[in-house]
């Protein structure tokens, strides 16, 4: 203890006769224990302790009764720091509101300076909570502004690739991945960019809900690559849109007729039995089938591409940019293993060689010369991706096989790429008979592409 306190003490002593020892002090001449409370001594940084509600800076208050050790300041108090203010902004020595230019993710921001009701809109890869958050107007199920908007779901939005959904080892990503092709000359077209994936069947159901059926009213917001004249053959209405989707009297696509529907919905036209026996999540993952040409087309422009040309799907499926020459199907650029159309084989969708996993108990199932196989044809259509051994050598998923495609020279126009079932290859265009019924097949699926 200091000689000045000491003193202090005896003096004190002497004037309380009866005491045998002063306040604060020991008959040793040492502090009592007392005076290691911070309100006699001061904290152990030297430092007095703030009283929060005395009326007074004082302390390691930034201002009266705030800031430091006491409670937050509001805006306009002063601050040493961010941490003294209820906002966590301190500029220039006060607590400001929360602004779009603070470099922090506060207020109802989504990420840094982005989202929410004040700030600008996020950019690509930000967080997000709704698709106004972000500039491209499409956030995911996950909270990520990305691209295309009908990638934002799980299930069809990023479930593309190689595996199953939740098994270990599985390699997904966005089914909305695409691969520039920038091999192709000039003179036959130029580079493209296509999709690594077949479309999904999710991906259409987060186009139709995100306009509630309604695309004509979609197709009134003039989006570019949209001719008008496709316009009166979409759908408006939700339930326009199930039927446009549904069964229909499209070949292959009733199920209680031997067929089957990857977008699912319940009842169509009232008949439970036309109900998948897939669940919604389950077909949301596999590739789209049973859809017409034009809401195709529209699922494609809205994502800002269109439909793959059968140009652009022949370079990509024969390898025609290879130095070694062209290929007769994707993977020979490096598996020159011999390929017997007529059989299943490990590289690609076909002579349904795909089961999916884990099917429900309710499945149902019949019987014909001899084999017993799913009702639900569905069954056998495959999520993009689950052939990897397949890829061209730009790493394109599917190019054989799962689907033929919808392409973009000329309406109802389709080519036959090989398919789930036993359809062989001719890639060339042919064209939808509407002796046939309405547009839509169990077997005719989309990939998008873009012009580079």
């Amino acid at each position: 203890m200091p000689a000045t306190r000491i003193l202090a003490c005896f003096a004190f002593a002497s004037l309380v006769i009866a005491s045998a020892a002063p306040l604060g002090c020991s008959v040793t001449g040492e502090a009592s224990a007392g005076s290691d409370d911070p309100s006699v001594s001061g904290g152990q940084d030297g430092t007095l302790p703030s009283t929060a509600s005395d009326g007074v800076k004082n302390g390691d208050e930034t201002d009266v009764d705030c800031g430091g050790s006491a409670a937050k300041c509001a805006d306009g108090r002063a601050c040493a720091k961010g941490e003294d203010c209820t906002s966590a902004i301190c500029k220039a020595g006060t607590c400001a509101a929360p602004a779009p230019d603070d470099g922090m993710k506060n207020g109802d921001e989504t990420d840094t300076d982005c989202g929410g009701t004040k700030a600008p809109k996020c950019a690509t890869g930000k967080g997000c909570a709704i698709h106004g958050d972000c500039t491209s107007d499409a956030c995911t199920y996950d909270g990520t502004c990305i691209d295309e908007k009908s990638c934002t779901p799980h299930f069809g939005g990023d479930t593309c690739g190689a595996g199953e959904t939740g098994t270990p080892g599985a390699k997904h990503e966005s089914c909305c991945t695409r691969v520039a092709v920038t091999d192709r000359p000039a003179a036959q077209g130029g580079a493209f960019s296509i999709d690594k994936y077949l479309v999904t069947a999710g991906r259409m159901r987060a186009f139709v809900e995100r306009w509630g059926g309604n695309l004509k009213q979609w197709a009134q917001t003039k989006p570019a690559g949209w001719n008008d004249a496709w316009t009166d053959d979409l759908p408006g209405s939700e339930a326009e849109a199930l039927a446009a989707l549904g069964p229909d009297g499209k070949r292959g696509c009733n199920v209680t007729f031997d067929g089957g529907r990857t977008y699912w919905q319940s009842a169509p036209n009232g008949n439970a039995g036309e109900t998948s026996d897939f669940s919604k999540d389950v077909l949301d993952e596999k590739a789209l089938n049973c859809v017409p040409w034009h809401l195709a087309q529209a699922l494609c422009v809205s994502d800002g591409g269109r439909l793959a040309s059968n140009a652009e799907i022949t370079w990509v499926f024969e390898n025609r940019g290879r130095q070694g020459g062209a290929t007769t199907y994707p993977w020979q650029w490096k598996d020159t293993s011999a390929y017997n159309p007529s059989t299943p084989d490990p590289r690609l969708s076909h002579q349904y060689n795909y089961a999916t996993p884990t099917p429900p108990a309710s499945m149902r199932m019949q019987t014909a010369g001899g084999n017993t196989y799913p009702l639900d044809k569905a069954f056998y259509i495959s999520p993009p991706g689950r052939f990897p051994a397949g890829a061209n050598m730009h790493g394109i998923q599917d190019l054989a096989g799962n689907m033929l495609l919808w392409v973009s020279e000329r309406e109802k126009g389709f080519t036959w790429t090989l398919s789930w079932e036993k359809h062989a290859k001719n890639l060339t265009v042919s064209n939808w008979n509407n002796a046939d019924g309405p547009q839509g097949y169990y077997a005719i699926g989309a990939r998008c592409a873009k012009d580079d």
